[in-house]
């Protein structure tokens, strides 16, 4: 935090704006796919500040009030933001360092829940729960989704919740147990405020065996008193006071989002591809390949679920063991396979909630389940693979994995990378094989592989100087404190449409998190194209001559041009417009919409609506 280190990929905002004054990077590069990153969701919280990290902010969506905490999700001054543990240091330091708090506080409460998690289910086993906590941090969803939608959060309020909660059961100190029941209150609170239900739904899925676990594993142990059931009536009653007031201080902005075409009414009830059940393969190669269009929405986590079969296999039918929490667990994994490979009818859909979700978000987290079931099976397990059979297994598992592989990418899976591919995962799998027999080999190649294929993805950065340096950004600025404004960015989209918001300059078109329907029916007055802009979206604009009728048009699920008259940017009230430098100027002698050039340079110029 000293040194501002982030993993942001905030630079791209300096290569699109074409500044170059990035100084910041330390190692590593930025991903300009992780948009919703760098153009979106940290320009927001950078927002804050400019609003003094206020419940609402008028700087976006056209100069409305925007409730910046429950879908939004950005750091305030409130009392709410005792369940946004990762936006304390914003709140405490600012823009800088906060996002330094941001980054790095997230990345050691994942390794420490986790890590105490899998101490939980593997009886302790500090090494295997060590390569297992590895192994979840650096795994690519984890990764190439690190900064946004709160997957981490879910976890670790998950995985904390849980071993608190065993921790509660098994204590008898009065002090203890009320401590363990306020945490694991903040814990429930954050995860049902990360608001992102694609991923809440299978995460919850994946902890409820745990859950049933630990109630089973204690039941007969636990012992609740007089002044236990006060204390938990207390907590939950300031529990629900809280949340209460969220709800109702946010409730106008929860039936927005829910009302909204995409994603609130959005139910995808279709089936997901089998290739994806050998993306570990693919997976590893992410960071280094370049013909993948979406790394992000390729990305799952790294269970190695053949080794997990083997093994699997091993433990029920050679050993002849059983284990209740792997009989839970395998439960799950088959209900949220077979949502994946068959999609639910729609009734069932909803009575599970997984309507809620769509198979993309299951595929990428589901394996975090194999992880589990991987560690518990290590700790229970006493058989030891012949040295041999474990080579040999483990080259045959390769060889097959990699040929499923390049038989679904055979663009990217070419001869001399199956090759590779096949002796890394040879040794991979036979780590695993000899996890009990040989653990200092099984610590080292994991620990290795994963920094290897995680630990690359995001950037190491300091500060944020791509935004403190950005010549457009302080041009902004500077004309928007002697007169402020409201600020229109016309043909450019991505990071541009979110860059005066970052110095507190009121924006038209800044990304919309939820939409602002009241805004754009002053231009749509019939509600024409309601269903287009009633969602969450990125909005661009282009200026068309008085005469011409304003449309409205989808580009992507989330993203709307709006072809827009001269006279409606009046309309709406827009003082300022940023333009890119190399489209033909316009004509600012026009009757019908004068302007005023204030500033002008090689990428960008900024006019004045007279």
């Amino acid at each position: 935090m000293i040194f501002q280190i982030n993993g942001s990929s905030i630079g791209c905002i300096d290569e699109v704006t074409g500044y170059n004054v990035d100084s910041g990077i330390l190692m590593g590069s930025s991903k300009a796919i992780r948009s919703d990153e760098w153009a979106v969701s940290t320009p927001m919280a950078i927002a804050q500040e400019a609003n003094n990290y206020k419940y609402t902010n008028s700087n976006l969506r056209g100069g409305y009030d925007s409730d910046m905490f429950i879908v939004y999700g950005q750091p305030v001054k409130d009392i709410s933001i005792i369940f946004r543990f990762s936006h304390w240091g914003y709140i405490l330091f600012g823009s800088g360092v906060g996002l330094s708090f941001f980054w790095c506080v997230r990345f050691l409460g994942l390794l420490l829940a986790s890590f105490e998690f899998l101490m939980l289910i593997t009886k302790k086993n500090k090494l295997l729960s060590f390569v297992g906590a590895v192994m979840i941090v650096f795994s690519p969803t984890i990764q190439w989704w690190y900064a946004t939608n709160s997957l981490v959060e879910m976890l670790i309020s998950a995985e904390v919740g849980l071993v608190l909660f065993d921790k509660y059961l098994k204590s008898d100190n009065f002090k203890h147990k009320t401590i363990y029941m306020a945490v694991i209150a903040i814990c429930v609170g954050t995860f049902i405020l990360t608001f992102y239900p694609a991923w809440m739904v299978p995460v919850a899925y994946i902890f409820v065996p745990f859950l049933i676990w630990i109630i089973i594993e204690n039941r007969k142990n636990t012992k609740i008193t007089k002044k236990d059931v006060i204390a938990f009536i207390i907590i939950a009653l300031v529990f629900a006071g809280l949340m209460a007031r969220i709800f109702i201080k946010s409730w106008d902005t929860i039936i927005a989002t829910l009302n909204t075409v995409y994603p609130g009414k959005r139910v995808l009830l279709e089936r997901g591809s089998p290739k994806v059940y050998i993306g570990f393969i693919v997976n590893s190669l992410l960071t280094i390949l370049t013909s993948i269009a979406n790394p992000c929405d390729m990305a799952v986590m790294m269970d190695f679920w053949p080794v997990v079969l083997v093994i699997l296999a091993v433990f029920i039918f050679k050993e002849k063991k059983s284990d209740i929490l792997i009989t839970m667990s395998l439960v799950v994994v088959l209900i949220l396979h077979a949502y994946y490979l068959l999609a639910a009818p729609e009734w069932l859909a909803k009575i599970t909630l997984l309507s809620r979700t769509w198979y993309g978000r299951v595929y990428q987290v589901f394996g975090l389940l194999n992880i589990f079931i991987l560690f518990r099976i290590l700790a229970l397990s006493e058989f030891k693979f012949k040295n041999k059979f474990a080579v040999i297994i483990s080259f045959v598992l390769s060889i097959l994995c990699v040929l499923v592989a390049k038989y679904y990418h055979p663009l990217v899976i070419t001869k001399v990378i199956a090759i590779v591919l096949a002796l890394v995962f040879t040794v991979i799998f036979y780590s695993i094989f000899m996890a009990n027999q040989k653990k200092k080999m099984f610590f080292t190649v994991i620990t290795i592989f994963m920094l290897v294929i995680g630990g690359l993805v995001n950037p190491v950065r300091s500060g944020i100087t791509a935004v403190e340096g950005n010549t457009l950004l302080n041009k902004i600025e500077e004309i928007d404190n002697k007169e402020a404004g409201m600020w229109a960015l016309i043909e450019i989209g991505l990071p541009e449409i979110n860059m005066p918001i970052m110095v507190g300059a009121k924006t038209l078109n800044s990304s919309s998190v939820y939409p602002n329907l009241e805004l754009w029916n002053k231009i749509d007055k019939n509600k024409k194209y309601e269903d287009i802009y009633n969602r969450y979206a990125h909005i661009f604009i282009t200026l068309v001559p008085n005469e011409e009728e304003t449309t409205f048009e989808l580009l992507a699920p989330d993203v709307i041009r709006i072809f827009m008259r001269y006279e409606d940017l009046k309309a709406l009230g827009v003082d300022y417009i940023v333009r890119g430098a190399k489209f033909e100027p316009y004509d600012i002698t026009n009757e019908d919409f004068e302007l005023d050039e204030l500033y002008k340079d090689n990428n960008y110029v900024i006019y004045k609506v007279k």
